[in-house]
């Protein structure tokens, strides 16, 4: 009996080594990729947010209100966002070579444009404004984000 197992494991050992014995890349993604193939860094991802607010009495209230409440709606940010930043848009005028904000208020109605900057853990540009955009998307429904800057950090 002995001499049959030992026979047995040899002629299993002589053929190609099995799948099985292959170390395994890592998880796969979403995209296809691995996680250990890929090597991860941090991204800064801009997008430009159209913010309608409504009930109030000046600009400045529109301004503030619309950075309050796009704040609190992307607050819980996730494993891979590590910072938020929301600023007021700027217009400039070629003319008088001046810089005002991104804002239209009539009838206590405003629309206020905003640039929120994430900063995402990622493998490239590509990867990182898809993040962003899971990231704040379901936040901010209905609400279109149009990419207006992508850089590694």
């Amino acid at each position: 009996m002995a001499e049959r197992q030992s026979q047995s494991n040899t002629a299993t050992n002589d053929g190609p080594p099995a799948v099985e014995n292959e170390p395994h890349p890592g998880p796969t993604r979403q995209d296809g990729s691995h996680d250990s193939a890929t090597k991860e860094e941090w991204y800064s991802v801009t997008f430009s947010v159209p913010w309608i607010v409504r009930g109030a009495d000046t600009g400045q209230d529109a301004i503030n209100i619309a950075v309050s409440e796009v704040g609190k709606r992307i607050t819980s940010a996730g494993d891979r966002t590590r910072n938020c930043n929301i600023n007021v848009q700027s217009l400039g005028c070629n003319n008088c070579n001046s810089r005002t904000d991104a804002l239209l208020l009539v009838s206590n109605t405003a629309l206020v444009g905003l640039l929120v900057t994430l900063e995402i853990k990622a493998a490239s540009d590509e990867e990182a404004e898809r993040i962003a955009r899971r990231e704040i998307g379901p936040h901010l429904e209905d609400t279109p984000l149009t990419s207006v800057d992508i850089s590694r950090m």
